[in-house]
């Protein structure tokens, strides 16, 4: 901060400093509206989307400690199911060819190991964020500003429940169709088409939790940009607002950077891996091209359903640096003699900050440009593939 300059003679006055200084070493990074408020993800008091999908999925948690016992036997029993479903899905080559050590296709298994990644990771994901996360910290940033803010929060929340039980049936749905040529007994029915609607349920319901942080995020910089168009707001405050923004955001990108990460990963390995075991005929001669696609286009969604979140909290952090520059410009008339240092002097730190201000992935911030981008790279791909690469393929 020495060094943060508005010009090349200009730099932040000592008060100012002294100020800002004070205001953030006494920011308590635990919201206080949370004393004596429940902090797991299951407070009646906290705003979250796909509330009663979790509960259908296994994270029902009884109130007040009542029930102990059976909740403990209900856990045990949807870890048992979920290592279920991932035993199923590793099985599919032989359910598809039996037990025949000349029919398996090693191809086969090895995309197996990508599907168990890319429907069963979501709910060890979710798991982990509501329990290690800052969930309930953050929704309450946003619920408690005032009740317009909550009813904002809770049309969100509804949206994003809505994108979820979409995704679930048209996600279900699709692998019922893309599995079920595969099954010639009775049974394989009665095992595959619970693991699909379970495992279909858990990833629909992640992409909406991690859409919703992200939304917080962008809601929680809007807060900010409200209080910037007051005058009445001192630059030390909204400086120190910004602060906690910026912790804020720290501790996110620190619980999803990884999750992320690996999320992409696996879903741009699960689509070259299958694009292998399909050409390799490892799925049949008689595996329609259709169901290829399907595939295809199932990885490429959830690819883009992770970029597009961040790209929301980077639109937010460039309308706080638009609106620093407005409120710098309201200040200035054609008889101003001054210029208005405190409010330049935050501008140019909030212009500064901005770049730092978003999430990140693979490293990389994602921003609605780059978003936009690689939306653009995935479509021009696909046209292409569908254009010039499957007419070869038949003939």
């Amino acid at each position: 901060m020495a060094g943060f300059e508005l010009g090349e003679s200009t730099t932040i006055n000592s008060r100012y400093m002294s100020e800002v200084t004070a205001s953030y070493n006494s920011f308590d990074e635990t919201n206080p509206l949370l004393t004596g408020l429940d902090r797991e993800s299951g407070s009646p008091e906290v705003i979250r989307p796909c509330y009663y999908l979790l509960q259908i999925l296994g994270m029902w948690k009884p109130k007040d400690g009542k029930f102990a016992f059976t909740w403990r036997v209900y856990r045990l029993f949807v870890y048992i199911f979920w290592l279920g479903c991932l035993a199923a899905i590793m099985c599919l080559d032989f359910i598809h060819y039996g037990f025949d050590k000349s029919n398996i296709h090693v191809t086969e298994i090895i995309n197996s190991v990508g599907t168990c990644f890319v429907f069963l990771c979501p709910f060890m994901f979710t798991l982990y964020y509501f329990k290690r996360g800052q969930y309930v910290e953050l929704v309450f940033s946003v619920q408690n500003v005032s009740h317009e803010w909550k009813q904002k929060l809770s049309r969100i929340s509804r949206w994003y429940t809505f994108m979820s039980v979409i995704l679930w049936g048209l996600c279900a749905a699709f692998f019922m169709v893309h599995w079920f040529p595969f099954f010639s007994k009775w049974w394989h029915y009665g095992i595959y088409v619970p693991a699909v609607v379970y495992i279909s349920g858990w990833w629909s319901t992640w992409l909406s939790l991690y859409g919703f942080v992200c939304h917080v995020h962008s809601l929680q910089i809007d807060t900010v940009v409200e209080e910037m168009k007051s005058r009445e707001r001192k630059p030390t405050t909204i400086l120190q607002k910004h602060f906690q923004l910026q912790t804020s955001l720290e501790r996110t990108q620190k619980d999803f950077f990884l999750i992320i990460s690996l999320a992409l990963a696996y879903h741009a390995l699960d689509l070259i891996i299958f694009s292998f075991a399909y050409f390799s005929s490892a799925f049949g001669k008689d595996y329609p091209m259709w169901q290829y696609i399907g595939t295809v286009l199932f990885d490429l969604i959830s690819i883009i359903f992770k970029l597009y979140p961040p790209a929301i909290v980077a639109a937010a952090s460039h309308r706080l640096v638009a609106q620093a520059s407005k409120r710098c410009q309201s200040q200035l008339t054609p008889f101003t003699t001054e210029l208005p240092i405190e409010d330049m002097q935050l501008f140019q730190y909030m212009a500064w900050r901005e770049s730092d201000m978003g999430l990140k992935i693979l490293g990389i911030r994602i921003t609605v440009e780059l978003a936009i981008k690689i939306l653009m790279t995935i479509s021009t791909a696909a046209i292409s593939f569908v254009a010039f690469v499957i007419p070869k393929l038949n003939k």
